[in-house]
């Protein structure tokens, strides 16, 4: 469930996020000929670069998020599998058998775990 948490919010940003041909013309390097090139006049040159800048500090946005993605599933896995021997101890205890640690959901006010109905 976790993965498909995180796999959507990483989707989610390289929908919306940048571009597939932004990211491949920031990989490549100029080419060592250039046949054609395109002169720009002082102010243009200096949008030119604050766009250019913009970009690479988006790039670089995207992949601390792409690490914090990272960060937040692992973390994730290690409260699951935590919250699953706390259920099984508590199961235990109580004499109740737990098949499947996923059905089992938190009663805030009961201050117990129940077992969730399916429809």
């Amino acid at each position: 469930m976790q993965r498909l948490i995180v796999s959507g919010l990483v989707a989610s940003l390289l929908l919306c996020g940048v571009p597939a041909g932004v990211l491949a013309q920031q990989r490549q390097p100029p080419p060592s000929k250039p046949t054609e090139e395109i002169k720009l006049d002082e102010p243009t040159t200096l949008r030119a670069a604050a766009l250019e800048a913009r970009m690479s500090a988006i790039l670089a946005n995207f992949a601390l998020l792409q690490r914090q993605a990272q960060d937040m599933q692992q973390e994730m896995s290690r409260m699951l599998e935590e919250r699953k021997k706390l259920i099984e101890e508590a199961g235990k205890k109580a004499s109740v058998e737990v098949k499947d640690t996923n059905e089992w959901a938190f009663d805030n006010k009961g201050q117990r775990y129940v077992k969730a109905k399916r429809p």
